[in-house]
């Protein structure tokens, strides 16, 4: 998850204050819940590459 946050919202990037980067955090949270099946789809594809 954090790699997909990262890239999501972190990556290139700027953010004014520390506020925006906790708005845009809940944002991807809040667009997680709503796509469970990619949420499982991506935890897969990790756990399969470990192993």
């Amino acid at each position: 998850m954090w790699k997909w946050l990262k890239g999501s919202v972190i990556a290139n990037c700027f953010y004014q204050n520390r506020a925006e980067i906790c708005s845009a955090v809940d944002e991807f949270v809040r667009f997680i819940q709503d796509v469970p099946q990619q949420v499982l789809k991506r935890r897969s594809d990790i756990h399969m590459s470990i192993n």
